[in-house]
């Protein structure tokens, strides 16, 4: 609770459909990359190479429509279970603060449906980061060894689910961290009150701020080539009659694509050179956004 009363309305913030887009792209790539990373740390300390192998059951191959189908039903249960300890660690933290949590759902602008755990209580900045991060920070903590113990690497999915589910905890933590630590903080549901003494302003080039920034052109980034090297370019490339197309260098982290013709039609694929396009994007994003901040841009 906050001990200034003389502090006053400092910013509102609430959500916008630019902010649920990137929202959206954050955790799609943000769940797809952690289940991978899960699934690296398990093969490191386990060293059973079975792991690498596991997915949520799609193989674009040889599969048949309806097990694509009840893949994409299996991770929305998964996805709806994960919900439940992720809000609980937001009411625990709210408690521990001395707040009464309230409990709810929603979808914002018919696109990104979410969870929530608010309050009445204002709390200081510091406290409210514990609170938004305590998921993302709890359940990781105490996922990994057990995935690891109990050698169920399947958890990386539930994990990655938490981690992909926590884009709008670390969007707050961030733009928090773009004010000073004596500001307080009202959750408001689908946005954040900001109050402070009078004249107290936010540092837009913040380090936390541009950390956003990157996050969302990166994510952006690999998302846009993603459905550029999957989709268009081999249906281009198909029409054109090409025979085939190598990008970057094949069995290494800069494999980009393939594209070959064969008898039986077209074959291609992608590789992990994506992400390191996306990160390169990603960081002119944020460089751009940092100096357009800089000069006054909102």
């Amino acid at each position: 609770m906050s001990d200034h009363p003389d502090e006053e309305l400092l910013a509102q913030f609430g959500l916008s459909r630019s902010l649920v887009l990137q929202w959206t792209v954050v955790s799609t790539i943000g769940f797809l990359i952690s289940v991978v990373g899960f699934l690296v740390l398990y093969f490191l300390v386990t060293g059973d190479d079975t792991a690498m192998s596991l997915s949520l059951g799609i193989g674009i191959e040889s599969v048949w429509w309806w097990n694509l189908a009840l893949s994409f039903v299996t991770l929305v249960a998964v996805m709806a279970l994960v919900i439940v300890p992720h809000e609980l660690c937001h009411g625990i933290a709210i408690k521990a603060y001395g707040g009464q949590p309230r409990y709810g759902m929603g979808v914002a602008y018919f696109v990104f449906p979410y969870a929530f755990a608010t309050t009445e209580t204002r709390f200081s900045r510091n406290q409210f980061l514990v609170i938004a991060l305590a998921p993302l920070v709890v359940l990781t903590l105490i996922g990994i060894p057990v995935m690891i113990l109990f050698e169920w690497p399947w958890l990386a999915v539930p994990l990655a689910l938490n981690a992909g589910g926590a884009v709008g905890d670390v969007w707050m933590a961030l733009l928090l961290l773009s004010y000073p630590s004596e500001v307080s903080v009202l959750d408001s549901t689908t946005g954040l009150e900001i109050y402070g003494p009078p004249g107290l302003d936010r540092w837009d080039t913040a380090p936390a701020t541009v950390v956003w920034d990157l996050l969302v052109g990166f994510a952006g980034s690999v998302l846009i080539v993603a459905l550029i090297v999957g989709v268009l370019v081999p249906f281009v490339l198909a029409a054109l009659g090409v025979g085939s197309v190598l990008l970057g260098i094949p069995d290494s982290p800069l494999f980009i694509f393939e594209f070959s013709r064969t008898p039986d039609g077209v074959e291609f694929s992608a590789g992990p050179g994506i992400v390191i396009i996306g990160a390169i994007l990603g960081l002119l994003y944020g460089y751009t956004r940092a100096r357009q901040r800089g000069n006054g841009a909102s």
